[in-house]
């Protein structure tokens, strides 16, 4: 077999499996694609193009900073088009997670500045704290605050007495 049909067939293939997987994994179909749904891969594009010029190249390590940025917000908006933007009120601080990533990236393939993972671990610190405080603020529109607070004083009394210790603050 020619070196050329081994590389169309690898390419077919590979066309072939990205679309079924977008199909079945994202509802993506590419049938019915129209102009609305395309610049969600421009956005990826123009974050893997950074990405590649890197790992193609191996010098100038910052271009891995605005590629970890764009190419984790274009997989949010991947996501977003898939769900009909759905989940969009809850995955904002992937925003601020994108610039943690992009720095991470730079940390891992340069010559490792602790700066640079101080950083990217704070920013990650922020954006996971926004995510706890709206999946606090989720439960909480469940649990009313009036019947939480008396359920875990309740909780932390048998606690104590369960525990068999007294508590350090005796009256």
């Amino acid at each position: 077999m020619k070196k050329s049909y081994s590389l169309v067939g690898t390419l077919l293939i590979g066309g072939g499996a990205l679309l079924l997987v977008l199909k079945v994994l994202f509802g993506i179909n590419f049938m019915d694609l129209n102009a609305g749904d395309f610049w969600v891969f421009i956005v990826l594009l123009m974050g893997l193009s950074f990405e590649f010029s890197y790992f193609l190249t191996g010098r100038k390590p910052g271009l891995l900073i605005p590629g970890g940025i764009i190419t984790t917000i274009g997989i949010l908006f991947m996501f977003e088009v898939a769900t009909n933007w759905y989940f969009a009120a809850y995955t904002w601080p992937v925003y601020i997670l994108s610039v943690a990533v992009g720095l991470f990236q730079m940390y891992l393939f340069s010559n490792r500045e602790k700066g640079l993972l101080i950083a990217s671990l704070i920013i990650a610190g922020v954006s996971a704290f926004f995510f706890a405080c709206m999946f606090l603020n989720r439960i909480l529109t469940f649990i009313k605050p009036s019947v939480f607070i008396p359920v875990a004083l309740i909780a932390a009394g048998i606690a104590i007495f369960a525990s068999g210790r007294k508590p350090k603050g005796q009256w």
